[in-house]
């Protein structure tokens, strides 16, 4: 279909060394339906140096982001750019690569041309202590502090391979910038956003490391197992009969589903082995050993096969030949056709669906959400629209000098959010779907929580919080920091959906709500009565977002997963490990649920912009399975490349070297280093004259340095291994290469680049007391997402929302909360 001439105009600036996020970023938009030029400046001798080499798995992946974008020539004359800037409602950059005729910097854009939306991905964002220095994304699993909690023990702490978590810093700088569109709508006035990745993954390990930490748990490096099983037997990766398999449960009920499938075997009625808690906290490797002989006796294609007629959360490690092939995936055209150098390739396409009718032959509408333009809801008059350009002209300009100073009216409590007037009503549960929701409400929007006392939300049910090493006292529905780093600022009630009066009221909010939001299994809330044919009868305008496994509709549509299971059937945990080793996985930083909420959000605000524009809601179906393995574009085109599965790498980069983990001195005390070109390197070597490889002058390319990087890194860490940590990431950033410290969780809380990007807040938590609770990850020029207060306590706010927006009588509230309804 062709794209209207009135579709929202992306402007990417590429060229071979662009980096991946901004690449993504302008792809996902051009897959709701943008219309993306790229600009390709040219290709001179030092972003040579630094691209990803031809046959790549980056340059695979960045060819393949380009298929559905138009590509030119970057104009030589500023005058023809600046009129390519003219029509344009969006620029996505790497900040570090503009070009200089397109001005100083994003805010120096967006002082230029006021309506622009500028969106700027880097690793560490355009403000803070470490903005402009050198960074990779190493860098940023360092300091968010995903690094610290994978690998073993004693052993050098890994990272995620190159190209995964940049897409979701792509993700989110989308998001941000149909965020900041929404708001030119209104005012005809952009904005800069600025996506650090470091933000984007602290948000993320914020709500991954409150399973541990405050429940008395260690977060650190465990192998194979999550740290003390994440609290709850299992949580491991054992062997199967033909490779790994990875096992989790968080409830009696899962636990008791998987003894059933193993044939309930005498020792399982034993006491000892009926305490989920004890298990995973106390004698693990004693429930393994117990385990491991049912699963080795079995191929991954009967794990698979058991797993679905059993309702089992089990997956194995699945390679990505497997994922290719994956009868779900093919069948529901999620690989599409590309071709990349001459060859024929599959790559991943949109993880979500579109549709006014929720059917699986129903017409799918993603790829025409951001076709028109959406109409002011209440036009600005001349006088209004000069004097918003006024202000964000010198808001920009500020930004520019004084970025803190700039900020400063975002961090107001009185001024309201972008979204203000948006409501949102969040029928999801744990993390993924509820995040969505609280991301929405950091930028203005009302946000009402459904649940019920009977069944609440699981992270209420974590077990006892800690505090100090104390236990602290309270309801312990009320207490779970987790619970309330997800669901922070939201109204909540309690209503049961079991009975139909429970079902009508849940239905009168839909009513009056623009979203809805939930991550059920497919099906259970249309047997409820509050599905998307039920919802959207009494609300036409309604934007329903569901995010299930694998979708709605599908041969896997019934499968249940956690984020583990669900990244090791999409092929990412068996790419962790160290090299030459079999995979470890990486199963103490669960990225399969905020990766779905960073996805989920793009798709969502597009499709809200169409409802606004036409009066006409729609569906959002989105598959966490498939948003998972849309992250692993490099690896799996490399597996076609390469005619099989990647092995693990470690650290290692495909593109640099050297590029890893290495050790300080000190216990535990770890630091990254990344050589972006041969000027880095030279830079290195300066700072170690007396070492070997510094005056080894065949190491002078990245070739040779490629070609022996096992044998660099061992030189390396020895130079490391006997220096301060936080001296030597100093010396090393000061001279122009990439460093960082692999901080712990404690360390992420005091580290200035998230103070001084107030990334994190202090909440008073109900029984808890004081609590730093994360934000979602963007900084816009002129305003930031805010942390309001904690998650509402179990039907906090029945009176207010049934009463104030429902128009309850409070006689008929208490009738109601009396017969269980409200409740």
């Amino acid at each position: 279909m062709d794209t209207p001439a009135d579709a929202v105009t992306v402007l990417e600036i590429g060229g071979v060394d662009a980096g991946l996020p901004t690449a993504y970023a302008g792809w996902l938009l051009a897959r709701l339906g943008a219309r993306v030029l790229r600009l390709d400046p040219p290709d001179d001798a030092p972003a040579l140096a630094r691209a990803p080499r031809p046959g790549s798995p980056l340059r695979l992946a960045l060819d393949a982001l380009a298929l559905g974008k138009s590509v030119e020539p970057m104009p030589a004359d500023a005058a023809a750019l600046d009129a390519r800037l003219a029509g344009a409602d969006v620029l996505l950059c790497d900040p570090a690569r503009l070009p200089a005729a397109l001005g100083a910097s994003p805010a120096g854009l967006l002082a230029r041309r006021p309506a622009l939306v500028v969106g700027a991905a880097s690793v560490f964002g355009l403000h803070g202590p470490y903005a402009g220095l050198p960074g990779v994304a190493l860098d940023a699993q360092a300091l968010s502090g995903a690094s610290w909690a994978l690998g073993e023990p004693g052993r050098a702490p890994l990272s995620l391979p190159a190209g995964i978590v940049e897409h979701q810093s792509g993700a989110m700088l989308a998001a941000g910038c149909l965020l900041a569109l929404a708001v030119r709508d209104d005012t005809g006035v952009g904005r800069v956003v600025d996506v650090a990745l470091a933000d984007v993954l602290a948000s993320h390990v914020a709500g991954n490391c409150r399973f541990y930490v405050h429940h008395g748990l260690r977060w650190h490096r465990s192998g194979r197992r999550a740290s003390d099983s994440g609290g709850a037997y299992p949580f491991v990766i054992l062997p199967c009969a033909d490779g790994l398999v990875c096992l989790t449960g968080r409830t009696r009920d899962e636990w008791r589903r998987l003894v059933r499938a193993m044939g309930s075997p005498a020792w399982a009625s034993e006491p000892r082995y009926t305490s989920l808690r004890r298990m995973g906290r106390q004698y693990p490797e004693e429930v393994d050993a117990l385990v491991a002989p049912w699963f080795a006796s079995r191929t991954t294609a009967e794990l698979e096969r058991i797993a679905l007629e059993s309702n089992l959360i089990v997956s194995p490690l699945r390679e990505l030949p497997e994922v290719l092939a994956t009868p779900h995936f093919v069948d529901g055209g999620f690989f599409e056709p590309v071709r990349i150098d001459g060859r024929a390739m599959r790559a991943p396409g949109l993880p979500a669906s579109v549709r006014e009718t929720r059917a699986p032959d129903a017409p799918d509408i993603a790829a025409t959400l951001l076709h028109g333009r959406s109409a002011p809801a209440t036009p600005a008059t001349p006088a209004a629209k000069a004097t918003a350009i006024a202000t964000a002209t010198a808001t920009a300009t500020a930004t520019a000098t004084a970025t803190a100073t700039a900020r400063g009216a975002g961090a107001g409590d009185a001024a309201p959010g972008p979204l203000a007037g948006l409501r949102v009503l969040d029928l999801g549960w744990v993390w993924s779907a509820p995040w969505v929701g609280t991301m929405l409400g950091e930028l203005g929007a009302e946000v009402i929580k459904v649940e019920h006392s009977k069944r609440p939300d699981n992270l209420r049910l974590s077990g006892d919080v800690y505090r100090d090493g104390v236990k602290v006292e309270g309801p312990s529905t009320e207490i779970s920091p987790m619970y309330h780093q997800v669901n922070h600022g939201k109204l909540g009630v309690t209503l049961n959906a079991k009975d139909p009066r429970g079902v009508d009221l849940i239905r009168r909010l839909a009513a009056i709500s623009d979203v809805v939001v939930e991550n059920m299994s497919p099906g259970a809330v249309d047997r409820q009565g509050i599905g998307w044919d039920a919802l959207s009868a009494v609300n036409p305008r309604l934007v329903m977002l569901s995010m299930s496994s694998a979708g709605q509709f599908g041969a896997l549509s019934s499968m249940r997963a956690y984020a583990p299971t669900m990244s090791s059937f999409a092929g990412m945990e068996g790419l962790v490990g160290y090299p030459d080793e079999p995979p470890l996985g990486a199963l103490n930083f669960a990225l399969g649920d905020p990766n779905g909420s960073v996805h989920a959000l793009g798709v969502l605000l597009a499709a809200l912009r169409r409802a606004r524009a036409t009066g006409r809601g729609a569906h959002v179906d989105l598959s966490q399975l498939e948003a998972l393995a849309g992250t692993l574009r490099p690896w799996l085109l490399d597996a076609q490349r390469r005619g099989g599965q990647p092995p693990c790498v470690g650290n290692a980069h495909p593109d640099m070297a050297p590029h890893g983990v290495y050790p300080a001195a000190g216990d535990d005390a770890w630091l990254t280093l990344a050589v972006t070109d041969d000027a880095a390197w030279r830079a290195l070597c300066a700072l170690a004259p007396d070492e070997p490889w510094a005056v080894d002058a065949t190491l002078a390319g990245r070739e040779a340095r490629l070609a022996r990087r096992a044998s660099l890194d061992d030189a390396i860490a020895r130079w490391t291994a006997t220096q301060p940590r936080d001296a030597l990431v100093a010396r090393l950033r000061a001279a122009g290469v990439a460093s960082s410290p692999v901080l712990s969780i404690e360390e992420v809380r005091r580290d200035p680049h998230f103070a001084a990007r107030r990334l994190h807040a202090p909440v008073e938590l109900p029984f808890y007391g004081p609590e730093a609770l994360f934000r979602a990850p963007w900084s816009f020029s002129d305003f930031e997402p805010r942390i309001g207060r904690a998650g509402p306590r179990l039907g906090e706010h029945n009176e207010q929302v049934l009463g104030g927006l429902l128009g309850l009588p409070a006689d008929e509230i208490a009738r109601l909360v009396a017969e269980g309804v409200i409740a």
